[in-house]
């Protein structure tokens, strides 16, 4: 029972948890390939530049950047676009998978401090993961034109009833006010059981895939919830790619709670030596749409040396 116990601790941090980046920072490998740097278009099949983007930015209210969570790249890839859209005029809020819901109010109150370094430390010890001075320059903008920051990840003792014993662990009336099974299908099921066990050392039984798969459905769904109150504003969701995905994330509970909302999801996407072709990346979809609508590609962080938690299992 103790072996059963440490194993789903480990799905859980890997799932949901995303293990604590290094303090200091690692080298950024083929900056030189030739695709790091440029915008692709997933839906004309088409490179397109930066002021294309930045037009579709300041025309959409809510903005999904999907990150990979340790390549500090990407958070500045992240304020270069909140900084577009705070220079149009928009004032929107920053919605942040990085702090959990239940510390709201701890966050709003750290960041109201007028000391900004003691701010920053009061906030950093509230991080859910990853090192919090890669997220210091947005916070530190959101700070500078006072926008809402919505802590947005749920944390995994919220979500384990429902992983556990399904969704009649939890109060069918939010259930329905939430519309979680409103937008979710049979593809969708099936794709994100199937990447679950692809992404989780191979080792992992149906019982326990299914109820990751219902613990996604409910974060994805609570997330959005915690944003609604912003949706008259606007919002800049800074998330991990699974998250901003149209097909199985962010996009779904967006787009049923608010119909008629204008939304641009962004996938930050690692290069891959010896991929030089922009549609070879991102092709996974549960449902035939592209998971993003535009991929901005970076240089791949130098992850060598880290541990690497399905090695133990491998070797079983």
């Amino acid at each position: 029972m103790r072996l059963v116990a440490i194993y789903c601790g480990l799905v859980l941090t890997m799932l949901f948890g995303h293990a604590h980046a290094d303090t200091e920072p690692q080298a950024l490998l083929f900056a030189d390939h030739p695709l790091v740097g440029k915008l692709w278009d997933m839906h004309s099949q088409s490179f397109i530049d930066e002021t294309v983007l930045l037009s579709r930015i300041k025309a959409a209210n809510i903005l999904l950047l999907g990150e990979v969570h340790d390549n500090r790249l990407h958070q500045e890839y992240q304020l270069k676009l909140l900084k577009a859209q705070l220079d149009s005029g928009s004032r929107p809020s920053l919605m942040m998978e990085q702090f959990d819901s239940e510390n709201q109010a701890s966050l709003d109150a750290s960041l109201s401090n007028t000391n900004r370094d003691d701010a920053f430390s009061r906030a950093a010890d509230l991080i859910k993961f990853g090192d919090w001075k890669l997220y210091a320059p947005l916070l530190s903008a959101a700070v500078d034109y006072k926008l809402p920051i919505i802590a947005a990840n749920i944390a995994n003792l919220q979500l384990q009833p429902v992983m556990r014993q399904g969704f009649d662990a939890y109060d069918p009336a939010d259930l329905k006010r939430i519309k979680i099974n409103e937008v979710w299908s049979e593809d969708r099921d099936n794709y994100l059981s199937q990447h679950i066990e692809g992404t989780h050392c191979g080792q992992i039984s149906p019982q326990w895939r299914a109820g990751l798969v219902r613990g996604q459905r409910l974060r994805d769904a609570l997330m959005v919830d915690a944003a609604v109150p912003s949706f008259g504003r606007g919002i800049v969701a800074i998330v991990g790619r699974n998250h901003a995905r149209r097909d199985i994330g962010l996009p779904l509970y967006f787009s049923v709670r608010r119909p008629s909302t204008r939304m641009l999801s962004i996938g930050l996407v690692e290069v891959i030596p010896g991929m030089d072709a922009p549609q070879l990346y991102a092709t996974e979809t549960a449902t035939g749409e592209a998971p993003y609508d535009v991929i901005w590609f970076s240089p791949r962080l130098d992850r060598s040396g880290r541990f690497d938690p399905c090695a133990g299992m491998r070797k079983g």
